[in-house]
């Protein structure tokens, strides 16, 4: 099982986006076929120059606990959010 991070969401100060589980398959036949689902596990929230995570089992995430879990999923956010206008 794979993981992305959808886009972020400004709210003031703040920034959200969520991670989120995804599966797939595919089969092979007359008609290509592909199935799959995309299942968020943590919200990413970034604020005054921080970033958390609430999971959604309900535990809070450290920054260093995010990335052990989801290499580069803060990084990938942050230069994200870096190419967005403010207001968004």
């Amino acid at each position: 099982m794979s993981w992305v991070v959808d886009p972020p969401v400004r709210a003031g100060a703040r920034a959200f986006a969520a991670v989120c589980r995804v599966r797939g398959s595919g089969h092979s036949s007359a008609a290509a076929v592909y199935s799959g689902e995309k299942r968020p596990v943590l919200i990413l929230v970034f604020h005054r120059g921080a970033v958390t995570g609430a999971g959604i089992d309900g535990k809070s995430y450290s920054a260093a606990e995010i990335e052990e879990s989801f290499p580069q999923a803060i990084a990938r956010t942050l230069a994200r959010l870096a190419r967005m206008p403010q207001g968004q």
